[in-house]
């Protein structure tokens, strides 16, 4: 999904915005892509090491987790390359589009499987079948309302 220049990049960018753990970064992450993607606690991790190996932020120990600051340098480092962050964060815009485009239709072709294969094994009830149906018709109306 990133290369490594556009990840720190981006990672010193979420930082920039408020203080974060690891975890926190990966999370971002995820919702930015409504969780069809995450980054591996692998490649973060060590590249939260990189940037404070650089004094591009600096980290204190919260328990056994390690809360990370942006540097001056850190900003400074945003400032030179703001425009490559530009350019990476509509990259990213464009793609999570993408990717959530993908996973909703993905959630529609499960649902639709769901419903086909309940239906032709006949294992629904009356009552479930009835149930089935104002759930359908619930979501279809939530989704109308969008």
């Amino acid at each position: 999904m990133f290369d490594p220049g556009a990840l720190r990049l981006v990672v010193l960018g979420l930082i920039a915005e408020a203080p974060r753990h690891g975890y926190d970064i990966i999370k971002a992450l995820e919702a930015r892509f409504a969780g069809a993607y995450s980054p591996s606690p692998g490649s973060i991790y060590p590249m939260l090491q990189m940037l404070e190996e650089a004094d591009l932020v600096t980290s204190v120990a919260e328990g056994n987790k390690r809360l990370f600051t942006i540097t001056d340098g850190g900003r400074g480092y945003l400032a030179e390359n703001a425009a490559e962050l530009a350019r990476v964060q509509a990259q990213l815009d464009e793609a999570s589009g993408d990717i959530r485009q993908s996973a909703l239709a993905e959630e529609v072709m499960a649902l639709r499987m769901t419903v086909f294969r309940r239906l032709r094994h006949g294992v629904l009830s009356p009552d479930q079948a009835d149930q089935a149906r104002q759930i359908l018709r619930s979501a279809r109306e939530a989704l109308d309302r969008l």
